[in-house]
């Protein structure tokens, strides 16, 4: 073992550092490279002869595996190390086998990020949908409504509403309004929690039945962290040698790429939901030397992280006959709770109790990924009185084959608590399917079997392939058969034709019973950033006949106008839906609002083109405000607008910024637009020469300003009439004043203006 050195004299420590008991030797302090990898650490070493020695502490410090004790080790008696002394850096380079460090792990592309920070203005929102229908001499009109109102801090208050109106022979129009649902929602998403009063559901698991309450319900809500994963996600665990670069390519697609320095490191994969594949990471060092290692994953949305849970609890009374009646609820309380836990990335632990009304049932379930791309599951529960229910399912989601068989089944006295208000659990559901992917093709086959109490068992089977010919063209044929009634069959073969990337033609036959039609279809739908689009429809057969349809979406609305005929039926109808929204002292009008929004004001300046997500989607308004709609809760939105139209003295303080409205509701971004009074002035000397380029100008507010070349000078904060006073390059002073037009816009230029010798 030898060292490289070259004599000097000791370099004293830095003043950070805190100076040592001064041992025999010479005293060092060192930068030190570990693997190529720069520490970013000074040690402090005693050089004794050639060897540089440092204490056991700084060495394990830097990551070295050293046996208990903190004496003195001197770098040449440590096995397997070798390390290099640069005088003139002051830096030692030490190459240590990697089973002889400790050094912490890297996490590479880490699959959850930060959100920003959710926020909520103000205000109230009324969505409509009204449609109207005229046929037969007889007419219907209906309207869905939510209205909905929201703050910070307040939660969102929201309910829906349905109102019919309609012609019945020989009674005239008759009519009735319906309220569906009413709730206040306030969410917590730092916990990703919500409490929901009012019109909700209980809560449910795969093997159970979701009851529709009037009530109370809090539990957790992973929607309020779209960034957070909570599912297992497939990691590979390597270790670099040295400083390398690390690429991960997910079924061929490159997902990461990045530098990682020596020592352990984890590397997350993100798939698909559902998906399964071959994942591959490639190493390589700064000689160019790569290592790949391939390895299998999968992911399944059944299954959460382990240690994350997933729960709610419900209490309130049943709702009754919804859609008909306004306020009919149970008399009985019923209450609800269901857990889901993540034991371990690949078991996921379930249960699920509620009771009320002489009913009450509770189970367990469990969901588990033993290897591969399979997921098993079973469950078991029973219900006050002695019935019982278990379920048992198997699926296989691969890259080519898709598999999946259940089986729930009950016995006779099995009730849970919305069997008082309905048909009771079915006695037996069973489910097979098996699917292929092959190059272009897809094929396979279901099965169905479904028995409720007291009935017979309902069987059906199903076949379907579908192809795509390539050039937009793909064909679907599918077939399915009632096993219990021969003639309950239907058979269908369709071809689509995509022209673009909007417009769609097809053509199909379909048989089902003891009829055959044929149908000609053409649509080119509404693009979501608004616009026109159509739909043709022709059909053969005793029902056939046709359709034709026309829609419009703005920003303010979207409208759909059409009529049918189809057999003895012809009747045309109209369809407008749209928003009202009350927010920051404005009304506005906008196209249908399902989730949040967002109001952008330029401060008063008209005309100012708006971004969401680099797309334009409108211009401010005569006040400076654009209400834009198509937002997403919790999620990272940017927002920006387009300076280029803006005149050259106006000023504004951001151009771009990202928001995160809260659930349903709306919030204010302002990118304040201000006038600035500014002016391109030009100055010359008393002989109509242009002051030399570097001369400075005071305007009086403490901004100097700069002459430039001819003369020319920008000059911003100007008043009716301001004074202007010149320090020229060679110490004279001149002085001039600018009167400035008040009905000045775009940078105006003033002068040639003479700048006047003081004494």
């Amino acid at each position: 073992m030898h060292a490289s050195a070259t004599d000097t004299d000791p370099v004293p420590p830095p003043a950070t550092v805190q100076p040592r008991e001064r041992l025999v030797g010479e005293d060092l302090y060192l930068e030190v490279v570990l693997n190529g990898s720069a520490t970013e650490r000074l040690v402090h070493f005693t050089r004794r002869g050639e060897a540089l020695c440092a204490t056991a502490t700084d060495l394990r410090g830097l990551g070295l595996v050293l046996p208990p004790g903190d004496d003195e080790r001197c770098l040449p008696d440590i096995p397997g190390l070798h390390y290099t002394y640069d005088v003139n850096r002051q830096r030692v380079s030490v190459d240590a086998p990697l089973d002889q460090l400790n050094l912490p792990r890297q996490i590479l592309n880490k699959a959850e990020r930060s959100a920003t920070p959710p926020t909520s203005g103000t205000g109230v929102l009324l969505n409509y949908d009204v449609y109207a229908a005229q046929g037969g001499g007889l007419g219907n009109v209906s309207a869905l409504t939510e209205l909905r109102a929201f703050s910070e801090g307040l939660g969102v208050l929201s309910s829906t509403e349905l109102t019919r109106r309609y012609q019945t022979p020989g009674q005239g129009w008759q009519g009735d309004t319906v309220r569906l649902d009413t709730q206040w929602r306030l969410a917590f998403p730092a916990q990703s929690l919500a409490l929901t009063v009012g019109d909700t559901f209980t809560g449910y698991l795969s093997w159970t039945r979701a009851t529709r309450i009037g009530g109370i319900g809090f539990g957790t809500d992973f929607a309020l962290q779209p960034y957070r994963i909570t599912t297992p996600l497939p990691q590979f665990f390597g270790q670099a040698t040295a400083p390398s670069s690390v690429e991960l390519y997910v079924d061929g697609i490159r997902q990461y790429n990045g530098r990682v320095p020596a020592g352990p490191f984890q590397l997350t994969a993100v798939p698909g939901v559902d998906q399964s594949g071959q994942a591959q990471v490639v190493l390589t060092d700064a000689l160019g030397r790569s290592s790949t290692v391939t390895f299998p994953f999968y992911s399944a949305r059944q299954l959460l992280r382990a240690g994350l849970d997933d729960w709610s609890v419900e209490l309130g009374t049943v709702r009754e006959a919804y859609g008909i009646t306004s306020f009919r609820y149970g008399d009985a309380p019923i209450g609800s709770g269901t857990w889901r836990h993540g034991l371990s990335d690949s078991l996921t632990l379930e249960s699920h109790a509620e009771a009320g009304d002489g009913r009450g049932i509770a189970g367990v379930g469990a969901v588990w990924n033993p290897a591969g791309a399979s997921v098993l599951n079973a469950s078991i529960a029973g219900s006050r009185g002695g019935g019982l229910q278990y379920g048992l399912g198997y699926a296989w989601t691969g890259r080519y084959v898709n598999a999946s068989l259940d089986t729930v089944r009950s016995d006779a006295s099995y009730r849970d608590v919305a069997s008082n208000y309905g048909s009771p659990p079915p006695r037996a559901s069973d489910r097979a399917l098996i699917g292929f992917n092959v190059r272009e093709s897809s094929f396979g086959a279901n099965f169905v079997r479904l028995r409720y109490a007291g009935q017979s068992a309902s069987r059906y089977a199903g076949l379907y392939v579908l192809r795509n010919l390539g050039r937009g063209i793909s064909v679907n044929l599918s077939y399915n058969q009632n096993l219990d009634q021969s003639s309950d069959r239907s058979v269908f073969l369709g071809v689509t034709v995509s022209l673009d990337q909007r417009t769609t033609w097809s053509v199909s036959a379909q048989r089902d019973r003891d009829q055959t039609f044929v149908t000609a279809d053409a649509s080119r739908p509404v693009d979501g950033d608004g616009g026109f689009g159509w739909h043709v429809q022709g059909r053969s057969g005793s029902d056939g006949g046709g359709l034709a349809e026309l829609g419009w979406l703005g920003n303010r609305g979207q409208l759909t106008v059409g009529a049918s005929n189809v057999g003895p039926s012809s009747y045309s109808y109209a369809d407008a839906n749209g928003a009202i929204v009350l927010m920051g002292g404005h009304a506005f009008a906008a196209r249908r609002i399902d989730d949040a929004f967002a109001l952008v004001s330029t401060e008063g300046t008209p005309d100012i083109p708006v971004l969401l997500e680099n797309r334009r989607t409108g211009v401010t308004d005569s006040s400076g405000l654009l209400l834009v709609s198509r937002l997403n809760a919790y999620q990272d939105n940017r927002l920006a607008i387009d300076p280029l139209d803006l005149p050259a003295d106006d000023r504004v303080q951001r151009v771009e910024s990202i928001v995160a409205p809260s659930d349903r509701s709306g919030v204010v971004v302002r990118f304040p637009v201000k006038r600035v009074r500014a002016a391109s002035a030009i100055l010359v000397d008393g002989n109509g020469t242009p002051l030399p380029v570097g001369a400075l100008v005071d305007t009086g507010d403490g901004s100097p300003a700069y002459v430039g070349y001819d003369g020319m000078v920008y000059l911003d904060n100007l008043h009716g009439s301001t004074a202007l006073r010149v320090t020229l390059p060679d110490g004279h002073r001149c002085e001039t004043s600018l009167t400035y037009p008040a009905s000045a816009r775009n940078l105006p230029q003033i002068g040639p203006l003479t700048c006047r010798t003081m004494p």
